[in-house]
């Protein structure tokens, strides 16, 4: 009977065999792995991966805060962080101390030179009144060169603080200054050539002094006198001129007219705090101290078992380049307007309103093709302050088709609530929320209310909800 070689089963199936010849010469067959199975082992694998991927991205909500510089945005991520994080560490607490230093006394060399332009008479400028000594004080003081520099962030973000203080930037800004507003993150032609932060401002620092020292040669007629002052002869300083010099609080009343920092009455009456080396800054000082936010701040919590990842964006010109980075996979947008701004114009262009400049920005982004699909919430922020200067400051005067009543709150917020909404050309809602973003327990209310839609948003999204 003729024997036949019986073939393995496997060979049938088209699987490679593999012969090794061993020294005895006989061979023996080794099976490789099906390359078919290797590959449905990956695809299955990448879709393992994949399918976790869209979990975590269920799991993940991810917001945006936009808005014009100074409008409050980073204000709010403050409120996210006492609510969320914990609050401040003690480092912060120090560097914001510093600043806040800088901040107080450079506020009210401000206010010194501005009455001066605008034609106030200061009952500090008469060499014969007891606060003349208070005005020089102020005048001779260096409030950057009092800080500790490694403590308030180190030499690299002084720079970049010192733009505000410097004369040779104020100019420039001047120069530069095209009257008109600008959405800004889109035109690839408005960004900033860098020069503004540089060595050369310590230079530009000093030569502001010499223009402080110069504004009292000028008006008294006499030679400056210098003395050693300590950081409790500035705060005393400042707090008579505040206190008791009644142009010093006129010529506060028309700081519209230019750039002041918008808590310097609060810094002004907690000036000993300070100047008290002890002294450890509250949340209330941090909320109201503004360090300027440069490129995107990214900060992560967990909400209800939900990762947030809440991003802030720097809302002056130069910084809006930055913003189309960080566009994808957006969950909501935040946009922060300064509702009591209408009558004030941009630090970096002075010819141009602020809230002008916030209607080109918003229309650019709430309409544009990246957030076709993405829910946006309007913060209207700094109602505090809207509530004071609505009776000194007519919102017509800005705002011509303004019909509500001159001195009324509620008028002026719908107006620019209608205003805003109007330009809105998709059906995608808009949820309005009225803030004082300086506020923690109104925020709290708010931003809880915020953080439920967004979680109930992104479970729609996702089919879950």
């Amino acid at each position: 009977m003729g024997c036949t070689a019986s073939m393995p089963a496997s060979a049938s199936s088209n699987e490679s065999i593999k012969y090794n010849r061993p020294k005895d010469g006989k061979r023996i067959q080794q099976s490789q792995p099906n390359m078919d199975q290797m590959q449905r082992m990956q695809d299955i694998k990448l879709e393992k991966l994949m399918q976790q991927s869209k979990v975590n991205k269920k799991n993940q909500v991810k917001m945006l805060l936009l808005g014009a510089g100074e409008s409050g945005k980073s204000t709010v991520l403050k409120q996210m962080r006492l609510l969320h994080l914990g609050g401040f560490s003690p480092q912060e607490r120090i560097q914001y101390k510093n600043i806040i230093w800088a901040d107080t006394v450079a506020s009210m060399q401000t206010l010194i030179i501005q009455a001066r332009n605008l034609g106030i008479q200061l009952e500090s400028d008469d060499p014969e009144s007891p606060l003349f000594q208070y005005k020089q004080n102020i005048l001779n003081y260096k409030p950057l060169e009092s800080i500790d520099t490694p403590a308030a962030g180190g030499v690299t973000f002084l720079k970049d603080y010192l733009v505000k203080y410097s004369e040779k930037s104020a100019v420039e800004r001047r120069n530069k200054s095209s009257g008109r507003a600008d959405a800004g993150w889109m035109d690839e032609n408005n960004s900033t050539d860098g020069t503004l932060v540089s060595d050369q401002l310590l230079t530009d620092y000093k030569e502001t002094d010499d223009l402080l020292k110069d504004y009292i040669v000028d008006k008294v007629n006499t030679p400056l006198t210098i003395k050693n002052l300590s950081k409790d002869d500035i705060a005393e300083s400042v707090e008579r001129l505040w206190n008791d010099d009644e142009g010093i609080k006129q010529c506060f009343g028309r700081s519209n007219l230019f750039q002041l920092e918008g808590s310097s009455s609060y810094f002004f009456d907690k000036v000993h705090n300070y100047a008290d080396p002890n002294y450890v800054c509250t949340d209330e000082d941090i909320l109201k101290g503004r360090i300027k936010t440069t490129g995107i701040t990214e900060t992560n919590f967990n909400i209800n078992g939900i990762k947030f990842k809440l991003l802030d964006a720097g809302g002056q010109r130069s910084e809006r380049k930055k913003w189309i980075h960080c566009f994808q996979d957006i969950t909501c947008a935040c946009f922060v307007l300064a509702v009591s701004e209408y009558d004030q114009m941009l630090f970096e262009d002075e010819r141009v309103n602020r809230i002008y400049e916030a209607i080109m920005l918003f229309d650019s982004l709430v309409n544009s093709k990246w957030f076709a699909n993405t829910p946006f919430i309007l913060f209207l922020n700094k109602v505090d302050l809207l509530k004071d200067k609505v009776r000194k400051s007519p919102v017509r005067k800005y705002f011509p088709d303004y019909d509500g009543k001159s001195n009324d709150v509620e008028d002026a917020l719908r107006y620019f609530e209608k205003l805003f909404l109007s330009l809105n050309k998709s059906k995608r809602p808009i949820y309005v929320h009225r803030t004082c973003a300086t506020d923690t327990q109104s925020m709290k209310f708010i931003l809880t209310a915020v953080t439920d839609m967004v979680i109930q948003q992104n479970l729609k999204k996702s089919g879950l909800f």
